[in-house]
């Protein structure tokens, strides 16, 4: 049972087992269900709740002390301490908390113990690893004099190779620059005079350009006047359309409302007419009255008279109080009647004019609804024609903003190609080497390009600086690989195309730039100044070296000279430091800038042909005008008409206001005359219904009293003998009111009608106001039309005179420019072998200051590093070369060429400063190999690569060579 109760999952139990002092143990147990009812059990008895807390009690177990059982939330307010509180807990139950002192010192004591023992296992360690590395640093300290010896012995054997291809670079290249100088001289005085022809042609192209450019400002601004005036002319010719349409539709409605008026003055006279016929009527009436009476009228004898006057004494005594109550009753009616009668008259009057407003209010509600259909219709067409016209003028605004665009483009784009036509000399090496690459990247697809077509200054202003930075490579191609190059090669010597330099991509070898240059002011490397294709970054690092731009030579002083640093240093204008500290520079710079306006102007000429054809596909301007110039039309049409609907429109609410405010106070009338009249009409009838009684009783006695007398006169009673004297003054009476009602209405009606009338004449005159304004509107826009054509026909003539001058300049123009263009070609035809000269003893003048630099840097090493040289006896010590100094013995001087068309180039100084290089100890087969090879286990660093640079022009296999062994 117990196990099923474990299981129960409706209940739970809990057992304490109690062991008395007899060793009897006794089992009290607590069991609660789901429901919360409590079962208690003392050795497996069931008892009441009262039972068990006595029995506990009966065992001295106090259940409010709590001295005893473990009650509800204890365990749980166990269990939720935390782990150190818990551990403590039992610690302390278990008595292990006496000896946690004893176990902390023991456990230092232990980790003490075990720190001393690994210091000591380390020590032992470094020692021996100590003994070894000295071991090994002595082996290497015996291995490294060994091979410093060795690398001494090569470092000033491969410097004296150096130095002996140094001075023979310069020899060869002073002899060179020698020769080229006479041959320049005769060839300057040959085109001195095509060059000032050619200036005295351009300046009279220049002047007739003046010309042209002058007349196509004037046609283009007659142009814009013209078109304002066209322009102008278009909403003139619109105002006075619709001013007409206004006036015609102003006589339209002038007729509609005359015909209106003619109703209306129709309706007055009938109803006047009328009028006059029913008066005629009532004379013609009571005169013919009076002479029916006199024909028909009947007489009574004398004693009838008398006897009948008798009798109506007595029946008046008889009926005195009845016949005073009949003849009063008689006299209300009348009354009453005259009343009722006059109530009916307007009353009928009153709907007649209700029924003939309502109408006139459903014509009017039914032409304003036809206005609001226009106004929405016009609305909707004004919002089509604003939205047509907007993205029409939109579309005109960007063609012509676009034209403008490619205009100020094409303008550019010309001015920059007659400059570069101008002032680019072009030879025919020049064509000849741009044609070959073009042959060669089509032959072999690794070729990429020159360098001055694969990159690019990033600012104009750096495109002297780039261009003395990449030199004699300008013109070198950049191909992927090495086979490439070869294949190239192998090509130029088939075709006999001349010779170019190579750069492959994937052998080239290049020195990372300096990082101590970073962050310099007014400095910044030079491959850094070029933009260029990723995949060119070691062909552009290669030409580039750690070659430096500088703002000017000043920077370019501080960067080489206070800062030390082993750096070609080249300033903006074209001015160069280099290494070995010589200068160079001059007016060179717009003839190196023009270098770069070569490799653009194949690609402005694209740019001027896609500019042109884009012109070519832009829609003609004049035809967006005019369809602009008819919407534009259209919609002052459109509003036009738009203000004269609202303006019907708004009249319409006013007519239709007056006519509801009218059309109220008549049904008001007919409400407060409606109510009087039926209520009238009841009283009337009432006071019949009373008058028919009491005369009913009076007719009985005068029935009675006059039996007699009826009988003898051969009348059925007196009162037909009193209708007979009496009908005839209430037929008058009836028929006055008949005429009395007529006569009122048709009064009501003429007074209606007349009123009616004087509105439409109101609304006539004010629309012949309106057409009156509209005719004075169309003479005014008429004179302005007139006038405003006259200008455009004036404007016009002007036009065709300026067209006609233009046609004459630009023939002339075309003239003077074709006259230029024949100068310029014999100019061109003699200069080319001037600055082939130019070009070659400036190369073969670079070589020998880059050879001089080269030296001085040797021997300036050569001092600073103590290393010994072998001397001429005549020969100053390497102590006298100065090391601070550049290699001119003045540090700013340098070697200008103060003016271009000079008729020579004088070489520079190369000081040597005395010092004269033994170089017998060199030997021969030294001398005349061009590269130099070092035993690989003697390699040590010897010098910078980029310290020498091969001579050009006749030893093009020397330079090969040379700069294949430098750059190892």
């Amino acid at each position: 049972r117990g196990t099923q109760e474990r299981h129960d999952p409706k209940s739970a139990w809990v057992t304490a087992v109690y062991e008395d002092d007899a060793g009897d143990e006794q089992f009290w147990k607590r069991t609660i269900t789901n429901q919360g009812v409590s079962e208690y059990r003392i050795n497996d008895r069931v008892v009441t709740a009262q039972q068990y807390n006595e029995g506990l009690e009966a065992e001295n177990i106090l259940i409010k002390a709590r001295n005893f059982l473990v009650f509800q939330g204890d365990v749980e307010a166990i269990a939720s301490q935390s782990p150190r509180d818990l551990t403590r807990l039992i610690e302390q139950i278990s008595g292990s908390l006496e000896y946690k002192a004893e176990y902390e010192k023991l456990k230092e004591a232990q980790d003490e113990a075990l720190d001393h023992q690994t210091l000591n296992l380390h020590r032992r360690r470094g020692i021996n690893s100590e003994l070894k590395q000295y071991e090994d640093q002595k082996r290497e300290a015996e291995s490294y004099s060994k091979k410093a010896d060795e690398r001494d012995q090569a470092i000033v054997t491969h410097i004296l190779w150096k130095l002996y291809h140094f001075q023979r670079v310069i020899e060869d290249s002073n002899r060179e620059i020698q020769r080229h100088q006479e041959e320049l001289k005769e060839h300057r005085r040959s085109i001195e005079k095509y060059e000032h022809d050619l200036d005295e042609a351009r300046k009279e192209q220049t002047k007739v350009g003046k010309d042209v450019a002058k007349t196509e400002k004037q046609i283009k601004t007659k142009e814009r006047e013209l078109e304002a005036k066209e322009h102008g002319l278009v909403p003139v010719a619109e105002k006075i359309d619709l001013s007409r349409k206004s006036i015609a539709k102003c006589e339209k409605r002038v007729a509609e409302i005359a015909r209106e008026r003619d109703s209306h003055t129709a309706s007055v006279k009938q109803s006047t007419k009328d009028l006059k016929v029913v008066e005629k009527a009532q004379t013609q009436w009571e005169t013919e009255r009076k002479k029916l009476a006199e024909n028909e009228g009947r007489e009574l004898s004398e004693a009838d008279v008398e006897e009948y006057n008798k009798l109506r004494a007595d029946v008046n005594k008889r009926t005195a109080v009845n016949q005073a109550k009949v003849d009063n009753l008689a006299r209300q009616q009348k009354a009453e009647e005259e009343t009722v009668n006059s109530l009916k008259s307007k009353v009928d009057s009153a709907e007649w004019q209700s029924q003939k407003l309502e109408a006139e209010l459903g014509e009017i509600n039914e032409r304003e609804s036809d206005i609001k259909s226009q106004i929405k219709e016009i609305t909707k067409d004004m919002k089509s024609k604003k939205t047509a016209y907007n993205e029409q003028t939109s579309d005109r605004l960007r063609l012509s903003q676009i034209r403008t665009e490619k205009d100020e483009q094409l303008q550019e784009v010309l001015t920059k190609l007659l400059e570069a036509e101008d002032g680019r000399k072009q030879n025919e090496k020049d064509v000849r080497l741009r044609n070959t690459v073009a042959d060669m990247k089509r032959i072999f697809p690794g070729v990429k390009g020159r360098v001055s077509e694969l990159c690019k200054p990033i600012e104009k202003r750096y495109g002297v600086a780039v261009s003395t930075v990449l030199g004699r490579n300008f013109d070198a191609v950049i191909v992927e690989n090495e086979k490439t190059a070869v294949d190239c090669i192998q090509y130029l010597r088939d075709q006999r195309r001349g010779q170019a330099t190579f750069i492959p991509l994937d052998t080239i070898q290049w020195t990372q730039s300096s990082s101590n240059l970073k962050g310099t002011r007014g400095t910044r490397m030079a491959v850094d100044t070029i933009n260029y294709d990723s995949s060119l970054e070691r062909a552009v690092s290669y030409v580039c070296g750690n070659a430096v731009i500088c703002d000017d030579l000043a920077t370019a002083k501080h960067v080489c000279w206070d800062k030390r640093n082993d750096v070609k240093a080249v300033t903006l204008d074209g001015s160069i430091i280099h290494k070995g500290g010589n200068m160079t520079g001059g007016q060179g710079g717009k003839q190196d800038a023009r270098r770069w306006e070569d490799t653009e102007v194949e690609s402005l000429r694209k740019i001027k042909d896609k500019l042109i054809a884009d012109l070519s596909s832009l829609p003609e301007p004049r035809r967006g005008a005019t369809e602009e110039e008819q919407l534009q039309g259209e919609l002052t049409g459109l509003e036009q008409r738009l203000i004269y609907a609202k303006e019907e429109a708004k009249a319409l609410e006013r007519n239709q206001s007056s006519k509801q405010k009218e059309l109220a106070h008549v049904q008001d009338q007919l409400e407060g005359t409606r109510p009087k009249y039926e209520e009238r009409l009841r009283d009337f009838e009432s006071s019949k219904s009373r008058l028919e009684e009491l005369q009913s009783a009076v007719s009985e006695i005068q029935d009675e009293v006059f039996a007699d007398f009826c009988q003898r006169l051969g009348y059925d009673n007196i009162r037909v003998y009193e209708a007979q004297q009496g009908s005839l003054q209430q037929e008058v009476a009836q028929k006055k009111l008949e005429f009395s009602t007529q006569k009122g209405r048709l009064q009501s009606r003429i007074k209606y009608e007349d009123q009616q009338l004087q509105e439409t004449k109101s609304r006539i005159k004010r629309l012949q106001d309106q057409i009156q304004q509209d005719q004075a509107l169309i003479d005014e826009l008429s004179t302005e039309q007139e006038s405003t054509q006259n200008e455009v026909d004036a404007l016009g003539a002007e036009i065709d005179q300026l067209t006609e001058q233009l046609d004459k300049h630009k023939a002339k123009h075309t003239q003077k420019a074709e006259k230029v263009n024949e100068k310029r070609r014999e100019v061109q035809k003699r200069s080319h072998h001037v600055e082939g000269t130019l070009r070659t003893i400036s190369g073969l003048e670079s070589e020998r200051q880059l050879s001089g630099a080269g030296r001085h840097s040797l021997l300036r090493r050569c001092k600073l590093e103590d290393i010994d040289l072998p001397l001429t006896q005549d020969s100053k010590p390497l102590d006298q070369l100065p090391i601070d100094d550049a290699v001119q013995t003045d540090p700013d001087a340098m070697d200008l060429d103060e003016d271009p068309d000079s008729s020579s180039l004088q070489p520079s100084n190369m000081p040597d400063f005395g010092i004269e290089i033994d170089f017998e100890d060199l030997d021969e087969d030294l001398k005349e190999q061009v590269s130099f090879h070092i035993p690989v286990a003697s390699a040590m660093p010897i010098c910078p690569c980029t310290d020498l640079h091969p001579r050009a022009g006749t030893t093009t296999r020397l330079k090969k060579n040379f700069r294949t062994e430098l750059n190892r």
